[in-house]
């Protein structure tokens, strides 16, 4: 730089003298860094919301057993399994019979088998997912007065390897583990 040309910092002070600050250009790497941050804010949100929930027990989480399968009267079917600890959700698709049934897990077995009890789905199928959310009112399976079964209970029987339920239409559906 010659010797009697102005500095940068004289560039600066006499664009800041005329009264107009002169902040700079952004760079999109602190743009970038600016999205993941807030990314990142909402995810952790969204966490914390999501973990709180369940804590608290307002929320179940529900996963899809891959294990498991679904066989109507012996024969083997398209279906799906979301389950825990103390509840689990079946659900069959075999052509023209997509349906859904809720197990609730009583915690033990007594001498006949009988490990928990079946509440009917009704119109409410399970969505195709990796995992269900559980609460309250969803999934909406529920005794209703009009149901056949409404006013007994409608067992859950262990055998072997397998849990059955036999449904309105009688029909055994049995949930499978394989060996």
């Amino acid at each position: 730089m010659a010797p009697d040309s102005p500095s940068e910092y004289d560039k600066v002070d006499r664009v800041q003298a005329c009264g107009t600050f002169f902040l700079g250009q952004v760079s999109i790497s602190s743009m970038t860094k600016r999205r993941s941050l807030l990314f990142a804010l909402a995810v952790l949100v969204i966490a914390s919301v999501i973990g709180w929930l369940g804590l608290s027990r307002r929320i179940v989480f529900l996963t899809l057993d891959r294990r498991l399968k679904v066989e109507v009267n012996g024969m083997p079917v398209e279906g799906e399994i979301f389950r825990n600890r103390v509840t689990a959700i079946v659900t069959r698709r075999d052509a023209g019979k997509k349906h859904s049934y809720q197990l609730l897990f009583e915690g033990d077995t007594d001498f006949t088998g009988d490990m928990g009890s079946v509440v009917d789905c009704h119109e409410w199928v399970a969505p195709h997912l990796p995992f269900l959310l559980e609460t309250r009112r969803y999934p909406p399976c529920k005794r209703l007065p009009e149901d056949e079964l409404a006013l007994r209970r409608w067992p859950l029987i262990r055998r072997g390897n397998s849990m059955q339920f036999v449904t309105k239409d009688r029909s055994t559906i049995s949930v499978v583990l394989p060996n």
